[in-house]
């Protein structure tokens, strides 16, 4: 059953996007540990998954619990107020300072690759791993793009895995940039749809 989720939702969001992106190159890049990654991953993307939950939109897949979430940052949503802990702050407790440091100045490229102007942002889609390939992942973002295009809002995401560039290729997206980060950082492809 697909749903758009509430504030209360994040604890089990935080769980998904945690088990989904545990070996994504930029997550192994940014937490390099492998025994404590699952935790760092979960306790930084969590803070995405509070965000979108309390001021964007995040659908979902559920039956007996949540197996895939769409994070989506529309272009009226503003900017959240700040909380504690921060994104930075957070990532900077979880890795040092000085990692994070260098983590953020190669992130910063990350502007290179997006678009101007009013857009949908599809900023983490995630399905369990004991869920995938089940078509879960098509499911949950269809009313994201439905969205986007009944609204006439292209819809602009980034990747760093090359296994997803056929699946969203699938799903009208084209690769519209791509980048290597510094510090020894993975490739990211930037990716838009047009709305139709």
């Amino acid at each position: 059953m697909i749903r758009t989720t509430t504030s209360s939702d994040a604890s089990a969001i935080r769980g998904v996007l945690a088990e989904a992106f545990v070996s994504d190159p930029m997550l192994r890049w940014i937490f390099p540990d492998d025994e404590t990654r699952l935790d760092a991953t979960a306790a930084w993307l969590g803070l995405f998954a509070e965000r979108y939950a309390r001021d964007g939109r995040v659908d979902a897949i559920a039956d007996d619990d949540l197996a895939a979430v769409a994070l989506w940052r529309l272009p009226d949503a503003g900017t959240p107020p700040p909380s504690l802990p921060s994104i930075s702050g957070l990532l900077a407790a979880l890795i040092g300072k000085g990692r994070a440091d260098t983590i953020w100045k190669s992130l910063r490229a990350i502007a290179t690759v997006t678009p101007t102007g009013r857009f949908a942002y599809l900023h983490l889609l995630a399905v369990r791993p004991t869920r995938q390939r089940q078509g879960l992942g098509r499911s949950v973002i269809e009313p994201g793009l439905a969205f986007a295009d009944e609204t006439g809002l292209g819809v602009h995401l980034e990747t760093t895995n090359p296994e997803n560039l056929g699946f969203y290729q699938s799903l009208g997206f084209a690769v519209s940039n791509q980048l290597v980060f510094g510090a020894g950082g993975p490739p990211l492809w930037a990716m838009w749809r047009d709305p139709r």
